[in-house]
């Protein structure tokens, strides 16, 4: 049932070792080349062996170094279903959505509109915080390391009511590291407030036209649906259609490995559109993402950037994040020294099984302790 398919592609130079996509160089996705190199077609054999061993019914892959890309489609769209997945298939993000959104609240704070380490309640009096005080005083930072005290969910992130239920606090902001999608959502309804744009329209501006990605939205685009992946439980089973009929920046971005591999290169590996010292805050550590609600081994090998895991293990540091929706699940890594970096988007539960042997194959041996980490949590 599964259908693979490679393309090699020259990706020019950039500053220090690897450059970020041009446009049209990713879609290639769709054709094999007449002669791919031995070792590109061993990484095939081995991105498909990886999503066969767990049952992944559906992937697409990209994977840069020293200036090429190798871009993979494996499988398809849904598996009671012929169509299979090609360069512009669409997968839901899920909480690769917030790296977009640190992005973003960083280019507002060199703009002068967003002060890092200001109450974002000072900036907008959300009614979710009014009445706790805790919550006012979170700030931007504190948001984008994952230390406003806030819990990951107050309500289901799908539930209409998110927007009139109260937030409370699990401990008093700054004190430690504990995952938050509710603190992504609050900042997100203080910069709409700030810009006076919907979360969709602010990132079409700032992110998705920015960085050639036609392919990504906040909100499902009833257009592409013949493009859109299925989600699939860990039997296999695919799941109902879910449609994100309003945004929200922790977990609603559609996209695909065309776009976030063009995001990753030029808004995090260059920093295009932001001031230096404030593209280093994404790889510095400002959290040492211990929640001492899920303590565990891989602890001691992840910090948190503004935005970004980072992981510091076999005498590398690799930038990553990952994302978790019901029946879709994606991973990235990024090398912030050279450029190398791999994205990765499946339509199933079982992608993260097969996470370690796919970054391995590609981007050398490794014990990759943020898979381990990001498996912990809740």
């Amino acid at each position: 049932m599964a259908v693979l398919a490679l393309a090699l592609f020259s990706i020019g130079t950039a500053p220090p070792a690897c450059a970020a996509p041009g446009a049209g160089d990713r879609h290639g996705c769709d054709a094999t080349p007449a002669a791919a190199s031995a070792q590109a077609q061993a990484r095939r054999e081995a991105f498909d062996a990886a999503m066969r061993a767990h049952g992944i019914p559906g992937a697409q892959l990209i994977h840069t170094r020293d200036g090429i890309s190798e871009a993979y489609c494996h499988g398809v769209l849904n598996a009671r279903a012929a169509a299979t997945v090609g360069d512009d298939t669409v997968f839901q993000a899920a909480s690769l959505s917030k790296v977009v959104a640190a992005y973003i609240a960083l280019r507002l704070v060199d703009a002068g509109k967003l002060d890092l380490d200001k109450p974002l309640w000072d900036y907008w009096q959300s009614p979710r915080t009014r009445d706790n005080p805790l919550a006012r005083q979170v700030t931007t930072r504190m948001v984008l390391a994952h230390t406003s005290g806030l819990p990951n969910w107050q309500i289901s992130p799908s539930n209409p009511a998110i927007d009139g239920t109260p937030l409370e606090s699990r401990f008093a902001p700054g004190e430690h590291y504990a995952y938050s999608g509710e603190g992504f959502y609050l900042l997100q309804r203080t910069l709409e407030h700030i810009t006076g744009s919907s979360w969709n329209a602010l990132a079409s501006r700032e992110v998705f036209s920015r960085f050639d990605m036609p392919s990504s939205s906040y909100l499902t685009d009833p257009a592409m649906r013949a493009r859109n992946a299925t989600g699939h439980g860990k039997d296999g089973t695919p799941a109902a259609e879910r449609v994100f009929g309003w945004e929200n920046t922790a977990w609603t971005l559609v996209s695909n490995a065309h776009d976030y591999d063009n995001f990753i290169h030029k808004a995090l590996y260059r920093g295009e559109g932001l001031r230096p010292a404030t593209h280093a805050l994404l790889f510095t550590p400002a959290s040492d993402a211990d929640d001492p609600a899920s303590p565990g081994p891989a602890d001691a090998f992840i910090a948190w950037g503004l935005g970004v895991g980072l992981q510091d293990a076999d005498g590398r540091r690799l930038a990553w994040h990952w994302g978790d929706n019901p029946g879709f699940k994606a991973f990235f890594m990024l090398d912030p020294a050279s450029g190398e970096s791999l994205v990765l988007f499946t339509n199933s539960e079982n992608g993260p099984a097969a996470y370690k042997q796919v970054l391995r194959a590609f981007m050398g041996p490794g014990s990759y302790p943020a898979v381990d980490w990001s498996s912990a949590q809740d």
